[in-house]
């Protein structure tokens, strides 16, 4: 099965695009390489400093004898994934190719259109390339629990019952983003699950909680393998913080 890890220089991406190739996957990978240029502007680093990417994959491959196919662009560029994805032929797509990060997205009005145009129009582009050249491959996207914010009663499994004024119906539950960061996942929300209705593409958006942690079996195999370990204000979260 082929399977394109979009983001896959990324924290999640590359440790997941690695999991898939140990397991007999077909991998590629599509990123800008923008989250270490974030890195140079904001003038932080990772704890554990990573390898550019093609040494990484030229790494993984000399230890495995296994190929990942590189696709250097911006996701929100059509014409760059359109060919990416017709060169690759993905039967899955595993999308992580957003910013992630809510304090960026909150640092002011620069930030937070950048965050909305790279995660909404992207996913947006993604949609359409599937829609007219791919309609059976299955979208795996990366949301956040931060759709929801927290309200005083259970988060159900996306839908919520709902009985008023003497009607009931079932209804996406509502959400309450709390930055520009968490407003763009709700979007991307939105547009995933309106394609799968007019268009019947597959979609699995997964709304997720904290991801931490720096080893996996594979990233722990070489030091060249290692994977990012963000601990600043902006990208690190508490977990990798503090504890």
């Amino acid at each position: 099965m082929k399977v394109l890890v979009i983001g896959g220089d990324g924290y999640c991406g590359w440790a997941t695009a690695l999991y898939l190739s140990n397991r007999g996957y077909e991998v590629g990978i599509v990123d800008n390489m923008v989250r270490r240029h974030w890195d140079l502007e904001l003038c932080v680093e990772t704890l554990t400093p990573i390898a550019p990417i093609q040494q990484r994959l030229q790494r993984w491959k000399d230890l495995t004898g296994k190929s990942i196919d590189l696709f250097v662009g911006d996701i929100t560029n059509y014409e760059f994934l359109s060919k990416a994805m017709h060169q690759f032929e993905p039967e899955a797509v595993v999308h992580f190719g957003e910013q992630r990060s809510a304090p960026f997205s909150m640092i002011d009005r620069e930030h937070a259109v950048l965050t909305q145009v790279n995660n909404v129009v992207g996913t947006l582009n993604l949609l359409y390339v599937m829609r007219e050249s791919f309609p059976d491959c299955h979208l795996v996207k990366l949301g956040t629990m931060g759709e929801y914010g927290t309200p005083n009663i259970d988060i159900e499994e996306g839908y919520i019952t709902i009985e008023h004024n003497g009607r009931k119906d079932t209804l996406p539950y509502p959400k309450q983003p709390g930055s520009f960061y968490h407003l763009s996942k709700v979007h991307d929300s939105h547009n995933i699950h309106f394609a799968c209705k007019i268009w019947g593409l597959r979609a699995t958006d997964l709304n997720q909680g904290v991801v931490y942690g720096v080893l996996t079996e594979e990233t722990g195999m070489d030091e060249l393998l290692i994977n990012r370990l963000d601990y600043d204000g902006v990208f690190g979260t508490a977990l990798n913080r503090f504890c």
